[in-house]
């Protein structure tokens, strides 16, 4: 039964601590630009950009191969 409490104990500490580091980074202005960071993060080379109502098409920056 104690094994049980110290878990639930747990669970509920980490998901204070992931409230108030979402709290954090809505109120710092972190998740200002979502989309991109998204767009630059899952797959970049593969996903093909689709354009967005709206929103001005910009190419990814994408880093140069080097052969060697």
């Amino acid at each position: 039964m104690s094994v049980t409490i110290a878990l639930f104990v747990a669970g509920v500490a980490f998901g204070l601590a992931g409230a108030c580091m979402w709290a954090w980074g809505v109120h710092s202005g972190q998740f200002r630009d979502l989309e991109k960071t998204k767009d630059q993060l899952f797959w970049p080379e593969i996903a093909p950009e689709q354009p967005r109502p709206g929103v001005a098409a910009r190419p990814v920056e994408r880093p140069e191969e080097t052969v060697g």
